[in-house]
């Protein structure tokens, strides 16, 4: 049995988060897995298989994967922002250097994996690549990316040379992928694609232990996000309220929370739409919501692949999603719902038309209730990308 190692900042609520811990389910049969986690100290802990042996690196680095919420304590407090101010100085390398200093190395394995994606160097966020880097002794060092890399200011030498020493790179998406070598096209020759995993049954069974039932009259839309700058969630509620007496039969849900969401609160009533746009704040357990609601919406700037096209679609929920990296593949290819144009009016007209056609969601509602939905393909994805010889 294969020995591999992953490494991840933390397991906070997330879709990078997300997808290891459905990745983890999948794999963790079939092969030894060590998690390193800078942070680990968080409920999700609990959903990582009991066969994953779980391990912490050395103290300093536990503040790489500590968000501000998690440092509650002064000491806490005082050392992410010392970590924080010496990213910001003089870059992620030379921050990551200093906070392993006594961190050993990592031996024994036929793989070790960064998790999560190099960003902007005067960030003070990932480390993951650095750790297996500079950490770990492995026969294949692998990265993965989860996100749109044109859009998140980390085209640099320095990135360049970090993922120059890995041996595979592995994007979640032909989009994702793209978007990488955009910017990178040197590493054409050695990034694949392998696509997240889901966790159906959990996912089917979620969705029927809080069953929540919704009025039969009218469309019901749901937004499943973060209320973050690149989800795009204050212009969806224009849009909404840009459809007149069309949206006279719609209900609006949106569930999640962040920076966004007083702002988009403020703008509900600024437009009298207080009994057409619920917010429901974050919830554990979607799924009921995602299965009752006619369309799923996502308004996204940007994207790199959305575990939650692949959730509300194994539930019969069809999707439209702004055109991002990866929602043609995603979304028009596996016959999932609908693509619009990126902007305020994209959104508007993406609704409008199917406001007008509500049989369309109906149609593509019965294709999704008798459609396969397995992780098949992408065990095999990542099976080639462990066992392929470098």
């Amino acid at each position: 049995m294969k020995r591999i190692l992953i490494v991840n900042n933390n397991l906070h609520i997330g879709g990078v988060q997300r997808a290891l811990i459905n990745l983890l389910g999948q794999i963790s049969n079939d092969y030894e897995v060590t998690l390193l986690l800078f942070y680990s100290d968080h409920d999700s802990i609990k959903n990582v298989p009991k066969g994953v042996k779980i391990v912490a690196p050395c103290k300093a680095l536990k503040y790489w994967g500590m968000s501000k919420n998690d440092a509650v304590s002064v000491k806490s407090r005082l050392c992410r922002g010392f970590w924080a101010a010496i990213t910001r100085l003089f870059g992620r390398g030379f921050a990551f250097r200093m906070a392993a200093l006594f961190q050993h190395k990592l031996c024994g394995y036929d793989a070790a994996v960064s998790y999560l994606h190099s960003g902007n160097r005067r960030v003070f966020y990932g480390g993951c690549s650095e750790f297996v880097i500079h950490c770990t002794q492995a026969r294949k060092k692998i990265a993965f990316l989860h996100c749109d890399y044109g859009k998140i200011n980390a085209a640099s030498a320095y990135n360049a040379g970090i993922y120059k020493q890995f041996d595979a790179i592995a994007a979640c998406s032909e989009g994702c992928r793209d978007a990488f070598l955009r910017v990178f096209p040197q590493f054409a020759n050695n990034t694949s694609v392998v696509y997240n995993c889901h966790d159906y049954d959990r996912i089917y069974r979620l969705s029927h232990s809080y069953p929540v039932i919704l009025p039969n009259a009218g469309l019901h839309i749901l937004t499943v996000a973060r209320f973050g700058k690149e989800k795009g969630i204050p212009r969806a509620i224009m849009a909404f309220a840009s459809l007149g007496e069309k949206n006279r039969d719609v209900v609006y849900h949106i569930i999640g929370d962040g920076a966004q969401f007083p702002e988009s609160a403020s703008l509900i009533s600024e437009l009298g739409l207080t009994e057409k746009v619920i917010l429901h704040r974050e919830m554990k357990n979607p799924y009921g919501y995602m299965r009752a609601c006619d369309l799923l919406l996502i308004p996204s700037f940007s994207e790199a692949a959305p575990l939650v096209i692949g959730e509300a679609a194994c539930l019969g929920t069809p999707v439209l999603s702004t055109m991002t990296s990866s929602a043609d593949e995603m979304i028009t290819r596996t016959g999932f719902g609908w693509v619009c144009e990126n902007s305020p009016d994209g959104i508007k007209a993406g609704l409008e038309r199917l406001i007008d056609n509500p049989e369309m969601i109906r149609e593509k509602n019965k294709e999704l209730q008798t459609g396969r939905f397995d992780n098949e393909y992408a065990i095999r994805q990542f099976s080639d990308l462990i066992n392929e010889v470098t």
